[in-house]
Order: structure tokens, then C-alpha cells, then sequence
């Protein structure tokens, strides 16, 4: 990302966008071509693509409320719509991001698996307008206001609990079911939080009252959850500092862009609850590393990925760190039994003027075959990686219950 200035409202919104999706999945104002703005934000996390327009347009009190209201739609929802639309046919015919500065980004997602959300973000109503999300014309666009926005990141702040939702809302939209939002769309977001994140179907009208969020945010369950989640949050901080752009890779080239972030993009797609076992762990780990307790463990959560925690000491040689975390992966994977994506993460403390070095693994195994449990096996008998890693279950739920 670079450092081009911007506006109050494209402000507010990448910084929300960076502190639910972490920076390295954020561009503001990306270009289609030199000396022209592809759209205000662009978050890009295979195979999710999410595009904003942002507009900020004062709603003028003064005038009739039709003639107000009408004037402010145009300036703030159509020209969004209409910037939405333009840059998704760049998209599609593109294989990069472009950032403002001109250089290149991430990898977009090959056309076949892309899932493209169109969002405009319009501000400055005053709490005078009526938003109203739909198919303008080239796909569906979800219309959101100032508060709308924080709100509905500030609870899914996960590009995955992010996505799911807009693609629920789409569908219900595409239902036919007329939809009444009263107030703030946050009232829409409590329903679908208190009823299994889903929308209800066979319904030839639906109205969410401006009751449903205030009594949602009440709830002591509500409570319940936003506290256990306080957990999670260190394994965002685990993901951006690992994908730090100011890392230097010790010895020889590092990773492309594209290599890195396939590791991250992973680990950050990991659902809010799944990230809250996570963080438990991995806080947990970094404890009995410092008491002199293990310097490896496995971590698998309900996303089927396998991940790989190593402690090495800061002397120890770059070569030997990666093989030892591979060997590890492929242990794991063994000791699991299931599962077709390992991820390693190797952690050492930090020095002073060197800093701390890291390294990330990615394996893939699509099938996994007996000769694969042998030689994994035979690697760990002879390595001793895990020998005595016993296997804990821990079970929790998304909104705990009241401790007696």
C-alpha cells in the first residue's frame, strides 16, 4: 500500500477495512491504468474480491425532503453503483492489482472460483436517507451508511464471517421476499446473528425492527461472546506481523508477494470463533515456551487446516529451521490423520538492532496415501518430533453460557 493521501470518508473506511481484514488484503484508490482511480477500496483474499466506493455527500435540510433525497441518492448511490460497475469489467479482464503508485499487488483470483461483492459506502445523510441494497443493473450492490458500515464490521471482522453474510443477504434478497429494514441495517446483522447466521425463508415479508440490535447488544449471551472473542484477536496480531512489510528475508531472495500470502491468506481466513481457539493456543504455547515447557505444537481447528507452531532460537541456521518446520508439517498431518493443508509458523525472539526471524510453510496434500503414513511414520520415529504430543478435544460454543 502507499501512502497517497486521503479523504475523511475513504479513511474511515479503509481503516475499518484494514483493522477487520488486516492490511495486506487493502488497497485504497487502486488503479485500472495509469492516471486512473479503479475505486476507493479494494480488498482482495482468494477467492473473495471486495470492491468500495465511497461517497460523501451533505444532505441539504434546507430543501424538500423528496428533492433533498433524491439529489443526495444520485451523488452518493448512483455515482457509487456506477464506479462499482466500471471497475468490475476491469476485473474482469485482469490478473493483478494495480496500486496507486503503479506497481503491482496481489494475485486476483482466477475468474472460475472469484467472488465479487460490490459495496457502496454513502455518508453525510445526517440519518435523513433510506438505503436500499439490490441488482442495479450488473449484479447486486450492497448500499451501506456510515453507521451501517462500523456496525456490521465491527461484528464480522473476518473476511469469511464478512462474505458469508453478504452472500446470505444476497440470496434472501433473490428470494423474492420483500424486505423491510427499519433504521439501521444493523437490525438486518441481529437477526442473522441470533438465528444461526441465516436469513428466514417462505416469507412474502419480512420487516427488522429498530428493536432486534438494541435487544441483540443486550443480551447477556451477546456479552458473553465479545468477551470470549477477546482471545482471538492475538492471532490477528500473530498475521500481521508475519506478513510485516518491512521484513527482509535472512539469506537470499525471499518469498514473492503471491508465495506469502497464500500461507497468510489462509490463517486469515479463518472464521472469528475458529480464531478464538487459535489465539487460545497459540498464547498458550508462547507461555510454555517461555517456562522452558515445548518448543512445538500442533493446532487444528474446525476449518480442517493443520498448523504448525515452532520456537527456534535466533542462531539457529535459516535451512535447518524450514526443513525442521516441513518435517514437523508432514508429521502433523500424519498424527492428525485428515486433512489437506498444513501451515507452519516458526517464531524466535527478538534481538536487539536484528529484530526476530520467522518462517512459514505451506504443504499441500490433496490425497494422502499409505506410503505417505509410512514414510511420516518413519520420520517422526527418527526425528522424535511429537513423541510424546498428547491429543486434547476442547469444546466451545460461539455464545457461552453463564458460568454457575
Amino acid at each position: 500500500m502507499s501512502d497517497a493521501p486521503l479523504n475523511r470518508s475513504e479513511a474511515f473506511v479503509l481503516g475499518v477495512c484494514q483493522q477487520s481484514f488486516l492490511s495486506l488484503w487493502c488497497y485504497n484508490n487502486p488503479r485500472s491504468k495509469p492516471g486512473k482511480e479503479l475505486c476507493d477500496i479494494l480488498v482482495i483474499c482468494d477467492p473473495d474480491v471486495i470492491v468500495i466506493s465511497v461517497k460523501e455527500i451533505v444532505f441539504n435540510e434546507t430543501k424538500d425532503f423528496e428533492v433533498a433525497h433524491d439529489r443526495w441518492e444520485r451523488k452518493a448511490v448512483d455515482a457509487s453503483v456506477k464506479q462499482l460497475y466500471g471497475a468490475q469489467g476491469w476485473l474482469a479482464t485482469a490478473t493483478q492489482v494495480i496500486r496507486n503508485d503503479g506497481s503491482a499487488g496481489l494475485n486476483l483470483p482466477p475468474l472460475d472460483r472469484r467472488r465479487l461483492h460490490r459495496i457502496a459506502v454513502a455518508l453525510g445523510d445526517k440519518g435523513q436517507a433510506i438505503t436500499k441494497s439490490g441488482d442495479f443493473g450488473e449484479g447486486f450492490v450492497h448500499v451501506m451508511g456510515e453507521d451501517s458500515f462500523r456496525e456490521v464490521l465491527g461484528q464480522l471482522d473476518t473476511i469469511t464471517d464478512f462474505t458469508d453474510y453478504l452472500l446470505a443477504k444476497e440470496k434472501f434478497a433473490a428470494s423474492g421476499t420483500m424486505i423491510v429494514c427499519q433504521g439501521s441495517e444493523a437490525n438486518m446483522l441481529g437477526w442473522y446473528l441470533s438465528h444461526e447466521r441465516s436469513f428466514p425463508n417462505g416469507q412474502n415479508v419480512v420487516i427488522f425492527d429498530e428493536t432486534i440490535w438494541p435487544g441483540l447488544q443486550a443480551n447477556a449471551s451477546f456479552k458473553r461472546r465479545k468477551e470470549a472473542d477477546r482471545i482471538s484477536y492475538a492471532w490477528d496480531r500473530l498475521v500481521e506481523g508475519l506478513a510485516d512489510p518491512n521484513a527482509k528475508p535472512i539469506t537470499g531472495p525471499g518469498p514473492e508477494l503471491n508465495q506469502l500470502e497464500l500461507v497468510l491468506r489462509t490463517m486469515a481466513r479463518e472464521t472469528r470463533f475458529n480464531r478464538r481457539g487459535l489465539g487460545t493456543h497459540a498464547v498458550s504455547f508462547i507461555e510454555a515456551v517461555r517456562a522452558g515447557k515445548t518448543r512445538s505444537r500442533i493446532l487444528a481447528g474446525p476449518s480442517g487446516v493443520i498448523y504448525v507452531i515452532a520456537y527456534f532460537q535466533p542462531t539457529a541456521a535459516p535451512q535447518d529451521r524450514r526443513a525442521e518446520l516441513a518435517a514437523r508439517c508432514y508429521i502433523a498431518r500424519y498424527l492428525a490423520g485428515k486433512g489437506e493443508i498444513m501451515v507452519g509458523i516458526g517464531l524466535s525472539d527478538h534481538q536487539p538492532d536484528k529484530g526476530s526471524a520467522s518462517d512459514l510453510v505451506y504443504m499441500h496434500f490433496p490425497t494422502w496415501t499409505k506410503e505417505e503414513d509410512a514414510a511420516a511414520q518413519k520420520l517422526q520415529q527418527d526425528s522424535g518430533y511429537f513423541a510424546q504430543a498428547p491429543i486434547r478435544h476442547v469444546q466451545d460454543d460461539e455464545y457461552p453460557e453463564a458460568q454457575r
